[in-house]
């Protein structure tokens, strides 16, 4: 019988990303192997009104914290690695593994990997503002040599706006999908990457000819891949 590291998810950032991301591991699972021995997931649901409070601060102490203490509790739970099912606590993703005892896989480096695998050398990149506006994802990317573009200002508050008023709590609008789609039709790019977890829900493979990371999809993948011993 196949043997499985224990997968610790912390998620809750938000409840719908991370309900779509355990959804994936246990279909891939399936697909890949036709059973259902499942691999042993054990997931912590954050505060995400608390994290939202927190990642507005300039002083990000609390922010980190409170994430360490997520993989924290997933660690004594029995966790033998971990990953945040969220693209935007990536931002502080070196903080929290300087102070995590068990392995954090990260969804940046899950998604170059990707990137590489399939000759990607320019990507859109989209997401939360934060994830648009900073550098640790387009840092990444450049170390695996891969050149990340952005929307502009006014199209990255209006994503930022798409995800948070609507995609967050389960609201897909087709104004939005098209607002989204005319944003990646103006760039000359590779691929687009999703890099917000509830993004899948709202734009897929059907709605363009443009190849899609579904970073949700790539994540999943690493971590049933990581899981097997």
């Amino acid at each position: 019988m196949r043997q499985y590291k224990r997968i610790g998810i912390l998620g809750g950032i938000s409840p719908q990303s991370s309900a779509l991301f355990y959804k994936k591991i246990i279909e891939k699972h399936y697909q890949k192997y036709k059973d259902h021995y499942y691999p042993e997931i054990v997931m912590f649901s954050v505060d995400f009104g608390k994290l939202k409070d927190y990642q507005n601060n300039p002083d990000q102490t609390d922010y980190i914290n409170e994430l360490v203490k997520g993989i924290s509790i997933l660690e004594r739970a029995g966790a033998d690695f971990a990953v945040i099912a969220s693209n935007t606590p990536h931002r502080v993703f070196s903080e929290i593994e300087k102070r995590t005892s068990i392995q954090l896989l990260s969804i940046v480096d899950s998604t170059a990997n990707y990137a590489i695998k399939n000759g990607y050398k320019k990507l859109l990149l989209l997401g939360t503002a934060y994830t648009m506006k900073e550098e640790f994802y387009k840092n990444g990317l450049k170390a695996q040599n891969i050149h990340a573009v952005v929307p502009s200002e006014a199209e990255q508050e209006m994503i930022n706006n798409i995800i948070f008023n609507e995609l967050i709590l389960g609201d897909v609008e087709n104004q939005s999908k098209n607002a989204v789609l005319g944003i990646i039709n103006k760039h000359s790019v590779d691929a687009v990457i999703l890099g917000c977890t509830e993004l899948s829900l709202l734009i897929t493979d059907r709605d363009t000819d443009i190849p899609l990371i579904d970073t949700t999809d790539v994540h999943a993948e690493a971590t049933l891949n990581f899981a097997i011993c």
